[in-house]
Formats: structure tokens, C-alpha cells, sequence
């Protein structure tokens, strides 16, 4: 498994080469101009055209890719209609869950709460990729949705810092056949 071209790491490389390059003969471009003299006017001129643009650009980036996250947040929006309902709750430093096993390709919600204090909710897919996460809170039920596909053992860790045995507090969530 290498990188190739298509590759996350590749094109976010490949992109801030060409921004780095960019901005490289920008700055030359700049320094080669900076002992002419230059009306105030003009400064002022093209100093507000350009800010407008760049302002203009950095707005249109931002809406762009803050609508694409909206596109699949995991966290849980209406009913469970469908789902397989775990229940989760999280306690120094063990997590009680159950079911303890779902069939392969189920579509699964978690409701996570707590019995004591703050806890971090996170699932590891059979690889070890962290899949997803919420906060386990007491008195409250924070939902995540997920789908999952691939046979194995789901590792549950917790996420928060929740006292001296903190790095002990695990669960599995067994996903199998149907």
C-alpha cells in the first residue's frame, strides 16, 4: 500500500507546492518593485482592489468547504427507524453496552450517556481506524450513527482523560453475520 497519485497526502502536497509557488513569484514580483516609487492613489487603488478580491475568495473557500462537511456529519438526526440501538454507558473505567454484538451491515445508533463522569465514546473499526466518536455525558444521551460493514472486533476507548485508569477503560462490539 504506497501513495499514489490520487492519493490524499499526494494532492494536498501537490496543491501547496503550486500555492508555494505562487506566492514565491508573487513575493519576487513584489521585491523586484519595491524601489520604484509608487503614487499613494495608485497604492490605494489597487491595495482595495485586490483586498476585495482576496476577502471575496476566502468567503466563497470557506462557504464551499464548510458546505461540503455538512454533506456527512455521523452524528444521529431524527428517529432510529431502521437501526439497531445500542446502548452505551460509560463508567470508571468500563463501558456497559448492549447488544454486544450486531449483525454485518448493520445500520447501528449508539446512545451514549455516562453514570459518572465526562468519558470520550470512540470506535475503532476492525483495523484500528477510528470510525467515529461522541461524548458520554452524565444525564445526557448523545446519539452516533453508523453503518457497519465489516466483519470483526469493534474496539470501544475512551476519549477523555477520565481519572487513573483512564488508558484500561475499553469495550469490544462484535460485528458478525447475520
Amino acid at each position: 500500500m504506497g501513495l499514489h497519485f490520487g492519493a490524499p497526502q499526494v494532492v494536498i502536497g501537490v496543491v501547496f507546492a503550486v500555492l508555494a509557488a505562487f506566492f514565491a513569484v508573487a513575493f519576487v514580483v513584489i521585491a523586484r518593485q519595491a524601489g520604484t516609487d509608487v503614487s499613494v492613489d495608485r497604492v490605494h487603488r489597487v491595495g482595495y482592489w485586490l483586498r476585495t478580491r482576496w476577502l471575496a475568495l476566502l468567503v466563497a473557500i470557506g462557504v464551499v468547504v464548510v458546505g461540503l462537511t455538512f454533506i456527512d456529519l455521523p452524528y444521529a438526526t431524527g428517529d432510529a427507524t431502521g437501526r439497531t440501538v445500542v446502548t452505551v454507558s460509560g463508567s470508571q473505567f468500563y463501558w456497559l453496552m448492549k447488544p454486544t454484538s450486531v449483525p454485518v451491515g448493520a445500520h447501528v445508533r449508539f446512545d451514549v450517556t455516562s453514570a459518572d463522569v465526562n468519558h470520550g465514546f470512540g470506535i475503532y473499526d476492525p483495523h484500528g481506524r477510528l470510525i467515529g466518536s461522541v461524548q458520554a455525558m452524565p444525564g445526557y444521551h448523545n446519539r452516533l450513527d453508523l453503518t457497519l460493514d465489516e466483519p470483526g472486533a469493534y474496539r470501544i476507548r475512551c476519549l477523555e482523560l477520565c481519572g487513573f485508569y483512564h488508558s484500561t477503560m475499553e469495550g469490544e462490539l462484535m460485528v458478525g453475520p447475520p
